[in-house]
């Protein structure tokens, strides 16, 4: 038995060196939707996630992406399949830092980094 019970997950937050190229990041490349203005950040959501995200600005970027696996990183699903969102994020000009291959056919995953060097992960069907 656990010390707390846990019943859910309230927000998840990322720390952003620019707020505003954050927010733009979350709203343009992934879909999220600014819910509300929260000093010093902003609440996003998706909505076909139950996930709330708060970007906190002024932080230090992190340089490279091998800093972030002493961090949490959050796992999506992309509708099209993996492959189709790495190809789109790739002609956006998003660096694909981490790819494994495909497992018997129905999963596989890419690894990338929003603006302040956050990981994100989607992984699900080819």
């Amino acid at each position: 038995m656990s010390l707390i019970k846990i019943d859910g997950l309230n927000v998840l937050t990322a720390y952003m060196h620019n707020l505003n190229e954050g927010v733009a990041f979350y709203r343009d490349i992934l879909g999220f939707e600014e819910t509300k203005n929260m000093e010093p950040g902003i609440l996003m959501e998706h909505p076909q996630a139950e996930i709330m995200l708060y970007l906190e600005g002024e932080r230090q970027r992190r340089e490279s992406a091998s800093e972030n696996f002493n961090h949490i990183s959050f796992c999506l699903n992309a509708s099209n399949g993996v492959n189709d969102a790495k190809e789109k994020l790739e002609k956006a000009g998003i660096e694909i830092f981490m790819e494994y291959g495909e497992f018997d056919g129905d999963f596989a995953g890419i690894q990338f980094c929003d603006p302040s060097g956050n990981v994100i992960e989607i992984a699900g069907q080819p």
